[in-house]
């Protein structure tokens, strides 16, 4: 038993989500939440920053609660025009993130202020 108790304890540490699962319901969640943002521009609300770590919090608490798990990457840069942009990626599993292969995934968009 005690035997027993280790090995499940040692592939537990060792547990990464092989195939990760994002719930539909989630992904329009977040379509919406980017084309909110988009909105409020076009309505003359700037983006502030409460929100992205809202929205942040948000994924980071659905990434724990996924059946099978995912990888976020949450970006805030400037392009080559001096624009700034917001982007979330999510990915399968953290191998897919750090090989840097095509997320599942991607959501952006532009901050004005």
């Amino acid at each position: 038993m005690k035997e027993f108790r280790t090995v499940a304890e040692a592939d537990y540490k060792n547990y990464h989500p092989i195939n990760g699962v994002v719930e539909p319901d989630f992904l329009e969640y977040l379509k919406e939440t980017f084309r909110k943002w988009q909105q409020y521009y076009r309505e003359g609300v700037t983006l502030g920053s409460r929100e992205i770590a809202m929205l942040s919090n948000v994924v980071t608490g659905a990434k724990m609660n996924a059946r099978f798990g995912f990888e976020k990457y949450a970006q805030h840069f400037m392009d080559e025009d001096g624009q700034e942009w917001f982007s979330l990626m999510i990915y399968r599993n953290r191998e897919e993130l750090e090989i840097d292969t095509e997320p599942l995934y991607c959501f952006a968009t532009k901050i004005y202020k």
